[in-house]
């Protein structure tokens, strides 16, 4: 019985240690491109009801920035979501839209929805993502990027 044990340990030691080789170029390469962190976060309240995580997704050469399922916002009229120059905390109701890029309209006021971030646009230039009613300039909040 202890022989099997043994051959059963060697068999085993022998396979897991060709799992741990190292890696050839080609996957070095494959695991840098897809090792690249991309920002996510948690929205914060400014001056409205708004919650839940938002993620950064690349599908191609194409950026999206995705609102999780746990999203959730107030109701308002004309929502609208903006990346902004400014991060989250320094940002206020009379400076939301200023130097920042609308992105697209609020689709739902709860719920997973992806807005696309246009071509050309650097995400590294942008401090944060915001939810703003621009009507009336009430900033519901935003997420640090």
């Amino acid at each position: 019985m202890t022989f099997f044990k043994s051959v059963a340990a060697a068999i085993a030691l022998s396979t897991s240690a060709a799992a741990f080789a190292a890696p050839t170029f080609a996957e070095k390469a494959a695991i840098s491109v897809s090792a690249e962190a991309l920002p996510s976060g948690d929205f914060v309240k400014k001056q409205k009801k708004l919650k839940g995580g938002w993620d950064v997704v690349r599908r191609g050469d194409k950026t999206f920035i995705v609102f999780d399922e746990d999203f959730r916002a107030a109701r308002g009229p004309d929502l609208k979501v903006f990346l902004s120059p400014k991060s989250v905390s320094s940002v206020t109701w009379k400076t939301a839209t200023a130097g920042s890029l609308n992105i697209g309209v609020l689709q739902s006021t709860k719920g997973v929805q992806e807005y696309k971030v246009p071509a050309g646009v650097n995400l590294s230039d942008y401090g944060s993502i915001l939810v703003h009613c621009e009507e009336y300039a009430v900033l519901w909040g935003g997420g640090d990027l």
